[in-house]
């Protein structure tokens, strides 16, 4: 793909954790990928050098001919980013930030200083001169200066990098823009007519909350707040669970429907209870703790794991209810739009979906930072005059490999692994046969999705009709924990068979819970969450993905269900596969059936039939 520099261009950086970067031209997104998927190191933070490589790569635009650069979020934490805190620390290394740091700064008033607590993981491999800012910040004591420095260290490191001769087309977007805008144009058209578009999250640039009126397609911020800590909660409840902060707050939120009510009464009368309070267009707490490690250490000293979780999730979906009544009674707008990290607990997308003054209610995909520079592209593009921009219509938006490049991996992979067969198909005959007979097959097709979920494109498919498929995929393939559920992409013209979906939501991209229906749960048990029998969909029409559409249509046509179990193509612990080596790996390093690649079907030779 090649533009002119007649276009208007911009590419968007996001520094913070899942480091990620985005390129738009003349208002239409081209590119977005995160920086992990190129390192192999999950939840990769700092420069995402080779995300822009990409981005710059795939649009053919000269880093020159962009009309703006734009980094997104202005106070990053920088120490945290000198140690890659978020993709490199072990739960060890989390715990010891909170005894050997926090414990005395809050507890016994010391100054300490935190890269003297984890020298040992200070990256000297930066993409900024590390030394030079370490000498600044020694010179410059306050904050406020070490902000400053970092600000213009990561110009710096842009301009180096795609050596920049005009350094004022580097701009910063404030982190809650690239969550708001990303909000108003991933969303579908009818909420840029009149919508509110809420912000939640752990820690934006000024804010952790946020209310915006969208009307006619101007977004205005009418509130925002630093008192919300429903993020900051989930993320130190989970480390107390032994789980890593801001990598697995998911596993706590699948734990919680385990729980009786005895043990989740028990928690939640111990700490939660009372916690929040939901007042104007805010969320507050009502008796702000010390910290929120060591207090609810205490306070659910007497408590169970599964007990914790569900009074966690409980205390979160009360007061997100109460607070988005309040939002919608403020203002008289019935259609809301959850952005930020704390939109991702979509167990709390079912009872929001349940509010009777709700009319209409989106999530968009990967809301949390991953799409950063998402938002942050809209943004810069909707300041210039005259430019349409075109709402988000895909997530395909990563790299894509030829059937040459793909053969050529296949037939390297082969050399050296004789137990390995390949043919190429031209229906989905075979496919869908092996999927009815239990095989597992990875599916590596077309553009890599962005953002978090494998929506087809870097899947692993199943039957979902035998709820024996999760133990196997757990047990030979993801190896993760045992109680996570797996998730169904099913066709949209099933949905009212499948799924319960009164208000007729829209969710193609696998941001909400669903309860199910009776049919549902006996022919796609594999695909329930099995304390709850709850769902997360991805709802599939054929227009999103014309390839994938008809490949589980073929499945119902054979088995007469029409949907798959459908996971990422990646070893736990591993990110999104994104190149065919990628996803022969996994392959290799699992007990996988097989990979469909493009057009080829790579099988253990003891598949083949």
């Amino acid at each position: 793909m090649q533009y002119t520099n007649k276009n208007f261009s911009v590419l968007a950086i996001s520094y913070g954790h899942e480091a990620n970067a985005s390129i738009m031209v003349n208002g239409k997104l081209v590119a977005s990928v995160a920086e992990e998927r190129f390192t192999k190191n999950k939840c990769q933070m700092n420069y995402p050098k080779n995300s822009i490589n990409y981005c710059l790569k795939f649009s053919g635009i000269k880093a020159n001919d962009l009309n703006i650069i734009a980094i997104v979020s202005k106070n990053d934490l920088m120490e945290q980013n000198l140690v890659n805190r978020i993709d490199s620390f072990s739960i060890k290394d989390f715990l010891s930030e909170q005894y050997d740091y926090w414990r005395p700064i809050i507890y016994k008033k010391k100054k300490i200083d935190y890269l003297s607590v984890f020298k040992h993981k200070i990256n000297l491999k930066q993409h900024f001169d590390f030394r030079e800012y370490l000498r600044l910040r020694k010179k410059n004591k306050k904050i406020k200066d070490h902000i400053k420095i970092f600000e213009k260290m990561r110009i710096n490191t842009v301009i180096k990098h795609l050596r920049i001769k005009d350094k004022k087309k580097i701009v910063h977007v404030e982190h809650e823009k690239g969550h708001q805008y990303y909000g108003l144009y991933a969303a579908p058209e009818i909420f840029r007519k009149k919508s509110l578009i809420l912000t939640n999250e752990g820690m934006g640039d000024k804010s952790n909350l946020s209310v915006s009126i969208v009307q006619n397609g101007i977004l205005k911020e009418i509130y925002y707040s630093k008192k919300c800590k429903i993020g900051s909660l989930y993320k130190f409840i989970t480390l107390l669970l032994g789980m890593k902060p801001s990598q697995h707050e998911f596993k706590v939120m699948g734990l919680a429907p385990y729980s009786g009510v005895y043990e989740m009464k028990k928690a939640y009368n111990a700490a939660f209870k009372n916690l929040f309070v939901a007042k104007g267009l805010g969320i507050f707490l009502k008796n702000k703790p010390k910290d929120f490690f060591f207090h609810f250490k205490k306070k659910l000293r007497h408590c169970r794991f599964d007990g914790i979780a569900a009074a966690l999730q409980l205390s979160v979906e009360e007061v997100l209810v109460k607070w988005i009544k309040n939002c919608i009674n403020k203002t008289g707008i019935k259609n809301i739009i959850i952005v930020g990290g704390v939109a991702q607990n979509i167990k709390a997308a079912i009872p929001i979906s349940e509010i009777k003054d709700v009319k209409k209610f989106y999530i968009n995909p990967s809301s949390g930072d991953t799409t950063l520079s998402v938002g942050g592209c809209y943004y810069i593009s909707s300041l210039e005059n005259n430019l349409k921009l075109k709402k988000l219509e895909n997530i395909y938006l990563g790299p894509g490999y030829s059937n040459e490049e793909v053969f050529y991996s296949i037939k390297n992979f082969l050399k050296k692994n004789k137990n390995f067969s390949v043919s190429k198909f031209t229906n989905n005959k075979k496919i869908v046969d092996l999927l009815s007979k239990g095989k597992i097959l990875g599916r590596f097709d077309g553009r890599m999705e962005m953002g978090q979920r494998a929506l087809g494109n870097r899947s692993i498919l199943a039957d979902p009709r035998s709820s024996e498929t999760i133990k196997v995929i757990n047990k030979k393939i993801k190896m993760r924990d045992f109680w996570m559920p797996f998730t169904p992409t099913l066709l949209s013209k099933y949905q009212n068979k499948y799924l319960i979906n009164k208000k007729k939501l829209y969710c193609p991209f696998m941001t909400l819970a669903f309860k199910t229906t009776k049919l549902f749960q006996k022919i796609a048990p594999a695909t329930l969450h099995p304390a709850d029998l709850t769902t997360r969909p991805q709802i599939l029409e054929k227009k999103n993905n014309p390839k994938y559409f008809d490949l589980i249509n073929d499945f119902g046509k054979l088995t007469g269900v029409y949907c798959l179990l459908n996971t990422s193509l990646n070893i736990h612990g591993f990110p999104l596969a994104c190149s065919p080596n990628d996803a022969i790996f996994t392959l290799k390093n699992s007990s996988l059936d097989g990979l469909i690649m493009n057009d080829y079907l790579v099988l253990r030779k003891n598949e083949k039939n």
